[in-house]
């Protein structure tokens, strides 16, 4: 009986350790950033860095380069450019994030047109705009978990 309730203990530890929950709005280390949706387990996290000005396609590049990031972000490798929709939420959350520069940031989300759309941090900003790729803006990256 005592074995089988050290297992039952065992189990019941290890099950609680891999099915953390997360809260948007939060900073998690272990994430690499800042989360800005999540389902409890699953979601996106925000750099907690910008990454550098660039235009779109060396943005691209910048978003994986481990130092453009603080030292919890250098551990990943998988980040990318936010979507337009990512970034509007990147964009509400950005007093709570903070480091953010008074300028435009880049998406990932080209429009019909073969434009980038780009959306303003500065001003009362939220008002996404569409942009050629060799324009340079600041490039803040994001990662699923």
């Amino acid at each position: 009986m005592k074995k089988l309730f050290t297992i039952l203990v065992s189990l019941l530890v290890t099950v609680s350790v891999y099915s953390q929950t997360y809260e948007v709005n939060k900073f998690y280390p272990e994430l690499g950033g800042y989360v800005i949706k999540t389902d409890g387990t699953k979601g996106v996290v925000v750099a907690m860095q910008d990454q550098g000005a660039a235009n779109w396609s060396d943005a691209e590049a910048m978003v994986n380069d481990a130092s453009k990031h603080d030292a919890n972000g250098a551990k990943f490798n998988d980040w990318r450019l936010p979507t337009i929709d990512e970034l509007k939420l990147v964009y509400l959350l950005k007093q709570s994030i903070g480091g953010f520069m008074d300028t435009y940031y880049w998406s990932s989300t080209w429009d019909a047109y073969g434009a980038v759309w780009i959306l303003q941090f500065g001003g009362n900003g939220n008002q996404p705009d569409n942009e050629s790729a060799r324009n340079v803006f600041c490039v803040r990256a994001v990662r699923d978990f």
